[in-house]
């Protein structure tokens, strides 16, 4: 059923996920020049990808879940799972609308390479700049 995808999705990136990143930027920061340090792309990253998390959950896995479920009571488990369920317009409908959490979540991955791209290059300026003026 659907609930089972809910559940692994929003367990393993929101507890698991979250915290490699989180041990990910405090290596980093203790590593990193702090004048090369710059939060506004690690807050849009943050936001999109908790929201595209978010969203993915409530648009599509939550609500195909709970039309499962139902099914699964009135008409029994095996109708939750045949494909003249799956195949109704409503699922399909619901699995589109997954691509706006999906786009979303991208987003924020983005966001972090991109504030961990900026942070490298600006490292490496920083010393380049201290290596010649040390010279």
């Amino acid at each position: 059923m659907n609930t089972t995808p809910l559940h692994g999705h929003t367990a393993l990136f929101g507890v698991y996920g979250m915290l490699g990143i989180g041990l990910l930027l405090t290596c980093m920061k203790r590593l990193a020049n702090p004048a090369c340090w710059d939060d506004r792309l690690l807050k849009w990253a943050f936001c999109s990808l908790n929201g595209g998390l978010a969203a993915m959950a409530l648009t599509t896995l939550l609500p195909i879940g709970v039309l499962q479920g139902i099914a699964s009571a009135s008409e029994g488990y095996w109708y939750a799972r045949s494909p003249e369920f799956i195949h109704q317009p409503i699922i399909h409908t619901l699995v589109w609308l997954r691509m706006v959490g999906d786009i979303i979540f991208g987003l924020g991955a983005l966001a972090l390479a991109g504030f961990m791209a900026k942070l490298a290059l600006g490292q490496r300026k920083f010393n380049a700049n201290n290596i010649a003026m040390d010279e």
